[in-house]
């Protein structure tokens, strides 16, 4: 199956296709696992803490890390930076409670369940970084989860309750939530690897980097807050690096086209039986978000694609409509 949100300036449009593994048929409430959709909610809090004057985007991290000096923390002389972490450049690997091994051996559930924050400030105070800070793109989860402990030390709250009072509350959201392992049977929609077989769900033990579920309802209005006038929303949107091809990175979104018309910014995300999708245009005041209770090797690249030409076809309906007029 397949849901979709599609935000065009006032208009909204919301559709399901297909049905649930256990035969239902998808709605506006069905909660979803979004991933690393996650990622760009953490971002919007660290705007918000900018915007706050809580943190610094090109200070060393270490300053708000207060209980170890972390030497292990610079390489060739360059500390980490928040503008590192948000675009996957730290150096930090990938993640820390788990390796592409334990996915293979399937231990993996069993390692992130049993990760606490002790297991992961004594893996960072270890940690070996895998290039100089600000040199290579490294995807880290591990750098996503120290963001979101910088933002817990700064405002001394909750990372979730953060996320709640800068975000959800604001935009509405009231099913986008980290429910952690607090959720009852079928609340959560469980889908499939890409040979049908059911999996379970990961989110109950990811944080910042792919904790939350939410709902078609609740990505549409945070799509809505995204094309908001709210400040931290343009923060969060700044270029904070950009690639010889175009390519580049605002705080946890990917960007396309970034000084023109049609830019775009975008996050995919996956979690072990679920694919998401969810694209913004700012100059043109359109969003889309897509999602599927598929998780196989092609599955998110598929719903971008999708995704595009939906977009596409409505900017040439749009364009028509205006000639018509």
């Amino acid at each position: 199956m397949v849901s979709i949100a599609i935000v065009d300036a006032e208009n909204v449009y919301q559709y399901h296709l297909g049905q649930l593994s256990n035969g239902d048929i998808p709605n506006n409430q069905t909660i979803y696992e979004i991933g690393s959709i996650t990622k760009t909610y953490t971002g919007l809090v660290v705007a918000k803490a900018i915007l706050d004057g809580k943190v610094e985007l090109d200070i060393d991290i270490r300053h708000y890390l207060k209980n170890n000096t972390y030497e292990n923390l610079e390489l060739s002389n360059q500390y980490i930076t928040l503008r590192h972490l948000m675009t996957h450049t730290s150096g930090l690997p990938e993640d820390f409670a788990y390796n592409r091994e334990d996915i293979r051996q399937g231990t993996y559930l069993q390692k992130i369940s049993k990760y606490t924050r002790d297991n992961y400030f004594d893996d960072l105070s270890k940690v070996t970084l895998n290039a100089i800070p600000g040199e290579e793109y490294q995807y880290s989860n591990s750098g996503t989860n120290l963001v979101a402990y910088i933002l817990e030390s700064v405002y001394q709250k909750p990372f979730d309750l953060l996320l709640s009072e800068i975000i959800t509350t604001k935009s509405g959201e009231k099913l986008t939530k980290f429910r952690g392992t607090h959720y009852e049977p079928g609340e959560i929609t469980q889908g499939t690897d890409g040979e049908g077989k059911k999996m379970p769900l990961a989110s109950a033990y990811w944080f910042a980097d792919g904790g939350l579920t939410s709902s078609v309802e609740s990505l549409t209005r945070y799509i809505q807050y995204q094309l908001s006038s709210a400040p931290e929303v343009a923060i969060s949107h700044t270029l904070l690096n950009e690639s010889w091809s175009g390519h580049g990175a605002a705080f946890y979104w990917y960007t396309d086209e970034y000084d023109s018309n049609e830019q775009m910014l975008y996050q995919s995300g996956g979690s072990m039986g679920t694919s998401s999708w969810l694209a913004i245009y700012p100059k043109k005041n359109m969003g889309i978000f897509m999602v599927t209770n598929v998780a196989s090797g092609n599955t998110q690249q598929e719903l971008e694609d999708i995704a595009d030409k939906v977009i596409d076809h409505l900017m040439a309906y749009n364009k028509a409509t205006k000639s018509a007029l």
